[in-house]
């Protein structure tokens, strides 16, 4: 395991300065020390070619796409695999200096970090909201005085949000994500193997379980499973998914 940078937070100090996980900063920072890690791996193993799998979980998964990106790729690697992804900076698993083939996603479908809007679809649903919530605002103030306001702009910002998001995301690739295309996308061309669903974010009153569970295999066995046998060498084992 390497932990050879920080990995962003969501700290009003780390949105200000850009080193948040909204950003590719920390991603972009860690990648070559993560190539010269795994370069120092391969530099000091004796004897036979061992199968080397580089994992990447959530933001790491970014890292870990932006360092096989590298000339070169990732020192020594064979297979990658990606869970839990806000995306990669790839457009193609074909980018990653593996081969499509040899790059492997878990996504599970109520994670929703995998599913993180682009950044049209933000930008409408935050002019949305704006918009709306003003609206709304001004509307229910002039009907009811304050309470009025309060209540006319909450409904005003949600309404407007999903306006903003709906109308950008039909002008959008449905696979794009916050940090490119979905890793478990058909057109991103990797390999989807099969994870739990997980709960929900009202199941789990907002702790993202789903997001969590990929490696412990109390909580999802087949996604556990699924990673050992493509670090064993044995991904002809695996159990698939269909692609989103």
């Amino acid at each position: 395991m390497w932990l050879g940078y920080d990995a962003p937070q969501t700290t009003p100090g780390d949105l200000a300065s850009g080193k948040s996980v909204m950003f590719t900063n920390d991603a972009e920072a860690g990648a070559p020390d993560y190539n010269a890690f795994m370069a120092g791996i391969s530099a000091t193993h004796e004897g036979g070619n061992p199968h080397v799998t580089a994992i990447g979980h959530s933001y790491g998964s970014l890292t870990v796409g932006l360092a096989a990106q590298e000339k070169g790729g990732i020192p020594g690697a064979d297979d990658i695999i990606l869970v839990g992804s806000p995306g990669t900076g790839a457009d193609n698993a074909q980018d990653l200096n593996v081969g499509k083939d040899h790059v492997y996603v878990g996504a599970a479908d109520n994670d929703i970090v995998t599913k993180l809007p682009n950044h049209a679809e933000a930008s409408g649903m935050a002019s949305g909201a704006v918009g709306g919530g003003s609206a709304g605002f001004v509307l229910g103030a002039g009907m009811a005085g304050p309470p009025g306001a309060l209540f006319g702009g909450g409904v005003g910002a949600l309404v407007g949000g999903i306006a903003g998001y709906n109308a950008q995301d039909a002008q959008t690739d449905p696979s794009e994500h916050w940090f490119g295309t979905d890793p478990a996308s058909e057109s991103f061309g990797a390999t989807r193997f099969m994870v739990d669903d997980g709960a929900t974010i009202i199941e789990d009153r907002g702790k993202m379980t789903a997001h969590s569970n990929y490696f412990n295999p109390d909580e999802d066995q087949e996604s556990a499973d699924n990673i050992a046998k493509i670090v064993a060498g044995k991904s002809e084992e695996i159990k698939l998914e269909t692609p989103r």
